[in-house]
């Protein structure tokens, strides 16, 4: 089972190295990430709507309704996570200058414009703050977790992403396993093996359909 599987996702590469790229940069997410009572974060890895690349953070409103707040409107590469208890201050770096802002969530005011790290990470101190811990948008987010809801869109996402893939790469091992159940037939005489063994070789009918006419084009060509 598992050489049939290796067998047909090397297949795969090798009839539609095209379609294999274009599949793997295809996805473009956004995750709603946990962080505090009053905001939560939008992750984008990779998608539309960074300030600079494919991969950032969005802070926006707790409650779900994707608002953000006044004047904070670059997207951040960077950001402490997660905040002290008790604590609305975030330390970031925006995505496109890659500039250091403080910014309060609470007030919705700036005590650091994004600037030069030295100032942002003075103010941050000067607020009695411990040294923060980041999370990177480029890197895994680590430190921040998916909120329950987006867990599960992502995974459904990713589920109907692959489902087209996953059901051709198991052609072959319809058929193989088809043949094998034709093979304990001839040996058992068992009629439920025959009948199995014909379903199997059937539904793999239209993935050596598709190879067929592949290969054909290629030859043609």
């Amino acid at each position: 089972m598992k050489a049939g599987v290796l067998a047909s996702l090397a297949l795969t590469a090798l009839l539609f190295p095209g379609a294999v790229r274009a599949t793997a940069g295809f996805a473009e997410t956004h995750s709603r990430l946990e962080y505090s009572s009053v905001a939560s974060i939008r992750w984008i890895h990779p998608g539309d709507g960074c300030d600079a690349g494919k991969y950032c953070f969005r802070v926006e409103r707790a409650d779900g309704t994707y608002a953000g707040f006044r004047g904070l409107d670059c997207s951040l590469l960077k950001i402490n996570a997660p905040p002290e208890e008790g604590s609305n201050l975030i330390l970031a770096q925006c995505s496109g200058d890659r500039g250091w802002l403080v910014y309060d969530l609470r007030t919705q005011e700036f005590l650091a414009e994004p600037g030069p790290w030295e100032r942002a990470a003075a103010i941050w101190r000067v607020q009695g703050l411990a040294e923060p811990r980041f999370a990177d948008a480029e890197h895994g987010a680590r430190g921040l977790s998916r909120t329950w809801n987006s867990l599960v869109e992502d995974t459904l996402f990713l589920a109907l992403l692959w489902l087209p893939a996953l059901l051709f790469l198991l052609l072959p091992v319809f058929a193989l396993v088809g043949m094998c159940l034709l093979v304990r037939y001839v040996r058992h005489r068992k009629l439920h093996q025959l009948v199995l063994g014909a379903l199997f070789l059937v539904a793999s009918l239209p993935g050596w359909w598709i190879v067929w006419r592949v290969v054909a084009a290629r030859l043609a060509r």
